[in-house]
């Protein structure tokens, strides 16, 4: 399962920023999104913020030390819900159609591998990219009528973090099955060499993103048939959720 490329993420954040454009514009900005006290505006000015944030680095200064991936970013979220409430809430930001020219123009003049300072720590660029992927499609699922994501931008964003559930669960006895996004395998035990594994696991994209990110628990899942999970080692909750 190889990794998106640089363009890839890039054109995939261009078509999910414009299908969250059209959806922001039929919505009501002052009723409430699926996360507790965000308005819609909110979570515009949030995903606006945060895109602005992505260009002014493309262009500033390069940062100093070594750069971090996906597993460090999403361990360095823990805690700072609080903090980019307030910021949503609070600071300016430029409507999402404003913003998203004048960003991917940043990016497609920038390095990929220059690394940034962000408040998770210092990655490369095109990490950062694929972070802020990551939120356009997962703050998708927390608008009042969610759309379906770019088919893209979904695939390439489960894929990610799937990959990372299997290096924070590396092993070969269990087959997590996203059908037809992705395919990993977890957690050490029985190997199988040829057919069916020990343990499997299947589930449809939109549920693995809510599993992944807090927005469903991991029996709320398996009760109501969005999961469905046959052999041994197959409960996942010890390692889910990945965005907290």
């Amino acid at each position: 399962m190889a990794a998106a490329t640089y363009c890839e993420v890039r054109a995939a954040l261009e078509a999910q920023w414009t299908l969250l454009i059209e959806t922001f514009a039929a919505a009501e900005p002052g009723g409430p999104s699926r996360i507790a006290g965000w308005s819609v505006a909110d979570l515009e000015r949030h995903l606006s913020q945060t895109g602005h944030s992505l260009g002014a680095l493309a262009v500033g200064p390069s940062a100093d030390g070594a750069p971090s991936g996906l597993g460090a970013w999403a361990q360095g979220l823990a805690g700072l819900s609080e903090q980019f409430a307030q910021q949503a809430r609070i600071d300016w930001a430029a409507p999402l159609e404003i913003m998203m020219p004048t960003t991917l123009a940043a990016l497609d003049a920038a390095d990929p591998d220059k690394p940034i300072q962000q408040v998770t720590g210092t990655h490369r660029l095109a990490d950062a990219t694929l972070f802020r992927l990551i939120e356009a499609v997962v703050h998708c699922l927390d608008l009042p009528d969610p759309p379906d994501p770019d088919r893209d931008a979904q695939r390439i964003v489960v894929r990610a973090l799937a990959g990372l559930l299997a290096s924070l669960a590396p092993g070969r006895s269990v087959e997590l099955r996203i059908a037809p996004a992705a395919a990993v395998q977890l957690i050490k035990g029985p190997r199988h060499t040829r057919g069916t594994p020990p343990g499997v696991v299947e589930t449809d994209p939109a549920t693995f993103l809510r599993l992944a990110t807090g927005r469903m628990a991991w029996g709320e899942a398996v009760e109501c048939g969005r999961v469905r999970a046959s052999g041994e080692r197959t409960d996942l909750s010890e390692y889910l959720p990945l965005l907290r």
